[in-house]
């Protein structure tokens, strides 16, 4: 992990310092090397071309799976009834608890329906109204993610979501029992034996067995995220999701070990995540420094961290008080303050998916109980976009009504616009209805 001493006074946007190592280390590390736009093309034509027969066979190919009809593709009841009985009851309670804290959370992010009439008398608002269908990818891969179900499903349960379906790889046909008890709870019935570019295909298409959805949700790997993109317009999709990353601001008497540790749950994602750590103190970024590298030896997912690390740094800068400049910059997914009076960085922070103050709420527990949805913008897409929420699930339908005599106080001004802009038939249709 690189430590970086900043000299310089850092500004919003880190103008002046396009030429220093650490802009260029920020840059590099901002871009999503997907490259993979070949094999993904390929996947989604022959999904659309052979239907079900592709799905069975590219699951069998990737997933060392075995299977040989259709059927073979859905979840059926009788392994959703053995996985709640084989899983752990104390595993049972902390997703129920994490269910309960998500559902809370976003029935108070609901948003409501309006109207009013205006000084003239039109009649203005909008209505909300659910998605109908939705698929929710669950990413397997280097590891399983029962969490991901509750973060995705549970905003769309609230919001009034009809029809909801999930898809996740398996290994060798199996799905982890407690993604199987977490799409129960969340009510969710069909669960697809689906992983890669070719679920996404399956949701966006249908096939025989896969129905087709209006909006798909969820991260995956790059496969997963180029096809996502690759198929956004032909169906809706929540966000591009990419490497997960971290950004902890952390003033000179903080904890090395706790700011090490989070880091270090980060970084064991996978081998592209980021951990970016800002400090005004050498000294403790020497010591997280040396705690990470202790810590990781005892850890199971030695190898990930290894080569996370060399997407991560240190920065040590001359004033805390700048930090939130790198840290708009950088737009963290995950961003902490480690600070006595952390929340006066808060009326600064611009750009983050989420943020969290204080030295005992370490991302971890915003991955699994505090309540907001923990699939969130990466990769610097914190700028122009926000984490999941219900209304990712919602539409926004806009009211207008007119009486005749609102109309006539609008027709004069609406004629003019339309023959201003040429579209003589959008005239004629005021002009016909003028007294």
């Amino acid at each position: 992990m690189q430590i970086f001493l900043i000299e310089k006074k850092i500004s919003s946007q880190l103008l002046g310092l396009e030429k220093s190592g650490f802009y260029k280390f920020l840059i590099k590390s901002q871009k999503s090397d997907l490259n993979v736009e070949k094999t993904v093309s390929k996947i989604i034509k022959t999904v659309q071309k052979k239907d079900d027969a592709a799905l069975i066979s590219y699951c069998n190919k990737f997933d060392k799976t075995n299977f040989k009809k259709a059927a073979d593709l859905l979840v059926s009841e009788k392994e959703i009834a053995a996985a709640e009985k084989s899983l752990d009851p104390k595993i049972k309670a902390a997703l129920k608890l994490s269910f309960a804290r998500i559902k809370t959370y976003h029935q108070k992010q609901l948003p409501k329906d309006f109207t009013f009439k205006d000084k003239i008398g039109v009649t203005l608002g909008n209505h909300w109204r659910a998605i109908e269908s939705v698929g929710i990818y669950v990413p397997g891969g280097t590891a399983s993610y029962p969490s991901s179900v509750l973060m995705s499903a549970v905003p769309a349960l609230v919001s009034g979501v009809k029809n909801i379906s999930i898809c996740a790889p398996t290994s060798g046909g199996k799905i982890n029992p407690a993604v199987l008890f977490a799409a129960k709870i969340c009510d969710v019935k069909t669960i697809y034996k689906i992983g890669g570019a070719q679920a996404i295909a399956a949701l966006t298409y249908g096939t025989k067995t896969v129905k087709k959805v209006d909006k798909i949700f969820g991260p995956g790997n790059a496969f997963v995220a180029t096809a996502k993109k690759m198929v956004f317009g032909d169906v809706g999709i929540d966000m591009i999701a990419g490497p997960t990353d971290v950004t902890i601001i952390a003033e000179k008497n903080s904890n090395a070990d706790f700011i090490a540790a989070d880091a270090l749950s980060q970084l064991e994602h996978g081998h592209d995540s980021k951990a970016f750590i800002i400090t005004d103190s050498e000294e403790l970024a020497i010591k997280i420094s040396a705690a990470i590298s202790y810590f990781k030896a005892q850890l199971p997912r030695e190898k990930i961290i290894d080569e996370s690390l060399k997407n991560s740094a240190i920065f040590v800068i001359k004033n805390l008080e700048d930090a939130t400049h790198l840290s708009n910059f950088i737009a963290p997914e995950h961003l902490q303050i480690i600070a006595k009076n952390a929340q006066k960085f808060l009326p600064k922070i611009q750009n983050a998916g989420a943020v969290f103050l204080g030295e005992y709420t370490p991302e971890s527990i915003g991955d699994y109980t505090a309540g907001p949805s923990h699939t969130l913008p990466t990769s610097a897409s914190a700028k122009f976009s926000s984490g999941l929420s219900v209304f990712d699930f919602l539409k926004r339908i806009s009211l207008i009504s007119c009486d005749k005599k609102s109309f006539d106080k609008l027709a004069k001004a609406t004629s003019i616009l339309a023959a201003c802009e040429g579209l003589d038939a959008h005239k004629f249709s005021i002009d016909i209805r003028k007294s």
